[in-house]
């Protein structure tokens, strides 16, 4: 039988509810029997100082997912020595399920960077592209040089994604709840000693309390 998996890689530094709705939604439209969460290692965008130590960012995102049927951690990026690419990672996947078809799933924010990554216009060879939009955001995104790369391969309802029927991997915009929460915010407010909790799971709250993290946490 052919596995739908999705993949959703980031820093998850921290790991919040704005990672997880989008994934749960994105697996009930796809029909996904899995979502592999990959934590990364070395970033090729982001600044390595203004990370938390991977094996946290690790931690972390195994007690977001814990207890979520089809939710399940990849490692894959974060024992991977120096920076990991998403074509290399696609390519990896590929190799260990070979009967499947892969989704990656992004945060649509991603489009207007996505040219500047690695042979980025090779990841739909290797998987569906599928960027997570939140609603009145779609207009944002037509001007990018990978949405017009990418709307070549566009279909219209997530159920189509199959790369059997396409003949190729294929690319759809997939509609999320809005959940204006992000890591960037959630440190913030961390470093000011405001409260986090709601923003992620409790137990994240608490790791982040146990290990002081990002700074002075008092409020959590």
């Amino acid at each position: 039988m052919k596995t739908r998996l999705g993949i959703l890689g980031g820093a998850f530094n921290p790991p919040h509810f704005g990672h997880l709705r989008p994934a749960l939604e994105a697996m009930d439209q796809l029909a996904l029997e899995a979502v592999f969460f990959l934590p990364s290692g070395g970033h090729p965008l982001k600044e390595a100082e203004r990370l938390a130590p991977v094996a946290h960012r690790v931690a972390m995102t195994r007690l977001a997912i814990q207890g979520q049927s089809g939710f399940e951690l990849c490692e894959l990026d974060a024992s991977r020595a120096g920076i990991s690419y998403t074509v290399e990672t696609l390519q990896v996947l590929t190799e260990r399920f070979p009967l499947g078809d892969l989704f990656f799933l992004m945060g649509s924010d991603l489009l207007a960077e996505m040219h500047l990554w690695k042979q980025w216009q090779a990841i739909i060879q290797l998987a569906h592209v599928c960027p997570m939009v939140r609603p009145g955001h779609e207009a944002a995104l037509l001007d990018t040089v990978a949405m017009d790369y990418l709307n070549r391969f566009r279909v219209e309802s997530p159920r189509r994604l199959d790369r059997e029927r396409l003949g190729h991997f294929g690319f759809c915009l997939l509609p999320v709840t809005t959940l204006g929460i992000s890591s960037t915010h959630i440190r913030q407010r961390l470093t000011r000693g405001e409260p986090i909790r709601y923003l992620t799971p409790d137990a994240v709250v608490a790791y982040i309390q146990q290990h002081n993290l990002y700074g002075n946490h008092d409020q959590t």
